[in-house]
């Protein structure tokens, strides 16, 4: 029924209709108010010809966030003062907010011939009202609307095309419709306001969207207006603006301020933006204390987690591990995680914080990196320290899933310091193709050094040559091979005994089978990760009778390799797919002297 217009232009208006409207209004309920001008004023007939209008309540459709002042400002128009003052009574009771507007007494009767254009305008038939208006003009050309019907248009009309910009969310296209004409803009028209502004401050017109804001401040006494008014000022506008705005709150009975109904909102607002760098009243420790309490009754992970970042963001570690441990615990997602492996980490539990990134790792991206770095300093220690196989081979499991360049140049170093040069070699290739930098690309060319390929090594060496000094200057140092190692160090405290174990000495393990198409495993016997201290490693044996040998058949724990064999990548590694190496067996014979059969051929004659 919102949607109804009762015409009743042509229609004599009797003493008996107008109590048949009475009677109807009153079955229609309190909610539904029918207002005939025609019907009040009897004694002119003639203008009866204006179109009544229906009010819906404010919570229909008809309402939309607005007050209808149709009838209101007709009564003014009519001077009819009693009737004026009653339907000011009843907006005032379904608006609290609703302010009488200041112009009623200059309003002045609309001609008997705008009733048509009253009824398409009460209709919402704007596009015909306007053919209208335009084909009046034609017939006559002197002939002009009267100003209230074309204020009403005019701002009627702003409100229909806001209504539909704001729903195919053109934010443009509002600022371009708002500047055009800022007076088309309803003052009594709230919503109007506000979604006027957000637009504005979306488009970059702050300044315009904290006037509107303001605007609707200086002339609303509502309560709900006020504060809803503050809370999309925080959600659109810096927080500097922001501040401006809440500094206008009006103080209540106990001296404090109106807008304490929203003190954890304003709050969370400041926190938010001092999380973001932007400057910002600082909480007082009255509002941080009441937003704490809240936060911990609330349940709600997400602002327990607010205050970890905030926690964390002062450098109070300590604070901000109990934060975020509270957060996880109700549930927190990936990133509340992605904190308290960062809490972690600053407090020097940097085991813990490596369980928690990887645990987290494929939730959010960043955990995954975070995991990378943590993992990747320990890693890329010159004398490597003991770290547990089963954390090697998971951190080569994620480097290759996320194509890490960071961790395979990790895993590389940690290879090489290790002795493990073609293992090494390997992760070098593939950090030198995900994320190509000065010591991925150094790392490469000792590898190629130590395994003895110098063509190789100068070409990479030529190859970056310009690009990375670093490597260049390897040319000029001292030594070919660089200082020694840690390792290689202690693989030669023990000397050969001619290449045979000593007497008594415990035959080394036949080496493990291999599957099709996977390079052999290799392992520096220096390297400190072992199976455990219970059980006896073959390594140590055999390692005084032929290092050579035990570095690169023994069983002993082993660098975890790419999944594809090096002769598959290509002699010029994985940075140039382009170009494979087309005969692998001649490469496996350069590399592998001692391995005999190419394994490929081996294969198919098995």
């Amino acid at each position: 029924m919102s949607g109804t217009v009762i015409r009743v232009r042509e229609r004599p208006v009797t003493a008996s209709s107008t109590s048949r409207a009475r009677r109807l209004a009153l079955l229609c309920g309190a909610g539904l108010f029918l207002v005939t001008p025609a019907a009040a004023q009897t004694e002119n007939p003639d203008e009866a010809a204006r179109a009544p209008a229906i009010i819906a309540p404010p919570g229909s459709s008809g309402a939309a966030g607005m007050v209808d002042e149709s009838a209101l400002r007709y009564y003014a128009s009519q001077k009819q003062t009693a009737r004026m003052k009653a339907e000011a009574a009843r907006l005032k009771q379904l608006y609290p907010g609703w302010v009488e507007p200041t112009d009623l007494d200059t309003l002045q009767p609309s001609p008997p011939e705008e009733a048509p254009l009253w009824d398409l305008f009460t209709a919402g038939r704007f596009d015909d009202l306007d053919a209208a208006i335009a084909a009046r003009r034609a017939a006559d050309p002197n002939w002009r609307p009267s100003d209230e019907l074309s204020r009403k248009l005019l701002r009627a009309s702003f409100r229909s095309r806001l209504k539909a910009l704001t729903s195919a969310r053109k934010t443009a296209d509002i600022v371009a419709l708002y500047r055009a004409d800022p007076s088309a803009l309803d003052p009594s028209d709230v919503e109007s306001y506000w979604t006027t502004a957000e637009a504005l401050a979306s488009e970059g017109g702050t300044a315009e969207a904290l006037a509107l804001y303001k605007s609707v401040l200086d002339t609303s006494n509502d309560t709900g207006v006020r504060l809803a008014t503050i809370q999309k000022a925080m959600a659109t506008l810096p927080m500097t603006m922001a501040e401006k705005l809440i500094a206008m709150g009006r103080g209540d009975a106990e001296g404090g301020s109106e807008f304490k109904a929203i003190a954890n909102d304003i709050t969370r607002a400041r926190i938010v933006a001092d999380l973001h760098g932007a400057p910002a009243q600082e909480p007082s420790p009255a509002d941080m204390a009441a937003f704490q309490a809240y936060a911990r009754a609330s349940g709600d992970s997400s602002q327990t987690g607010l205050l970890g970042w905030y926690t964390y963001n002062h450098r109070q570690f300590r604070a901000a591990l109990d934060w975020f441990k509270l957060a996880i615990s109700r549930g927190g997602d990936a990133m509340i995680a992605h904190g308290l492996a960062h809490t972690l980490r600053e407090l020097g539990m940097l085991r813990e914080a490596e369980e928690v990134a990887y645990a987290w790792r494929d939730k959010y991206v960043g955990n995954s990196i975070l995991f990378i770095d943590l993992m990747g300093r320990k890693l890329t220690q010159a004398n490597p320290s003991f770290i547990d196989l089963d954390r090697i081979n998971r951190y080569a499991k994620v480097t290759l899933a996320t194509a890490s360049g960071e961790g395979a140049e990790a895993l590389g170093w940690y290879a090489y310091n290790s002795c493990q040069f073609e293992a090494a070699l390997e992760w070098f290739q593939h950090a030198v193709a995900w994320l190509p930098s000065e010591s991925a690309v150094t790392g490469y060319a000792l590898s190629l050094q130590r395994l003895k390929r110098k063509q190789d090594y100068l070409t990479i060496v030529n190859r970056y040559d310009g690009l990375f000094p670093k490597v260049v200057d390897l040319l000029f140092r001292e030594g070919p091979a660089g200082p020694p190692l840690a390792c290689a160090a202690t693989a030669d405290a023990s000397p050969p005994q001619g290449g045979r174990p000593a007497p008594g000495a415990p035959a080394p393990p036949p080496p493990r089978p291999r599957l099709r198409g996977t390079p052999p495993p290799m392992a520096g016997c220096p390297n400190r990760i072992r199976r455990g201290t219970a059980r006896p490693s073959p390594c140590r044996s055999s390692a005084a009778s032929s290092p050579s040998r035990c570095r690169r058949r023994t069983p002993c724990a082993t660098l975890p390799r790419p999944w594809r064999g090096w002769w598959r990548i290509g002699r010029t590694g994985p940075s140039s797919p382009s170009r494979p190496y087309r005969r692998p067996c001649r490469w496996w014979r350069a590399g592998y002297p001692e391995r005999g059969r190419c394994p490929t051929r081996a294969m198919a004659s098995t």
